[in-house]
């Protein structure tokens, strides 16, 4: 067996404790983004699953100042994005995707779910497929989201709180205070 000189072992224990170090700070970095962003967390979207591109849009949103950053908990997306580094933005980018998305459990309205279903029909599924439910459409998850998050951000829209697709603002405007509940309850009701 060749031993190591001195120098060697050096450098080899300190790339070693740099890649544990950098792991360990990944997994606190995840943790950390957990600790909202869980089925527990009532008006908080669940991110497991969606798409990278839908992600990242939606993170770049709060850095950008084209999306709203309401406190929860004593913080703020766009303080919490603008802290990030460049490694630990492509960090959350790369690991949600890979996650399994999984429907937030929550009562809902079967009558104006039933609505909302023949409205995600006229007015979403162009860009929503599958009723809302499909990462792949690069639109975001809103199958099995909070329905209080869903109404926020359908709110935020159309009141021009969040700037983004102009086909989402043009649609929001059209749609009544009761278009959004009943769609907020057929997304909700797909557990």
């Amino acid at each position: 067996m060749q031993r190591l000189s001195p120098l060697k072992l050096a450098l080899y224990l300190s790339v070693v404790g740099l890649i544990t170090f950098q792991s360990v700070a990944a997994d606190e970095l995840i943790e950390s983004c957990n600790s909202c962003h869980n089925a527990t967390k009532q008006g908080v979207p669940v991110i497991n699953g969606i798409s990278a591109f839908a992600l990242e849009t939606s993170l770049l949103a709060y850095v950008e100042d084209s999306r709203v950053a309401r406190p929860y908990e004593g913080d703020d997306m766009k303080s919490i994005m603008k802290k990030l580094s460049d490694t630990e933005f492509k960090k959350i980018i790369e690991h949600y995707p890979s996650q399994a998305f999984i429907p937030i459990k929550q009562t809902f309205d079967p009558e104006l779910a039933a609505k909302g279903k023949i409205l995600h029909g006229s007015y979403c599924s162009r860009c929503h497929t599958e009723g809302g439910s499909l990462a792949d459409d690069d639109s975001s998850i809103l199958a099995g989201q909070w329905k209080s998050y869903i109404i926020e951000e359908m709110n935020n829209y159309k009141n021009d709180s969040r700037i983004g697709d102009r086909k989402m603002t043009d649609v929001t405007k059209s749609l009544s205070d009761e278009h959004i509940q009943a769609l907020a309850e057929y997304y909700a009701s797909q557990q």
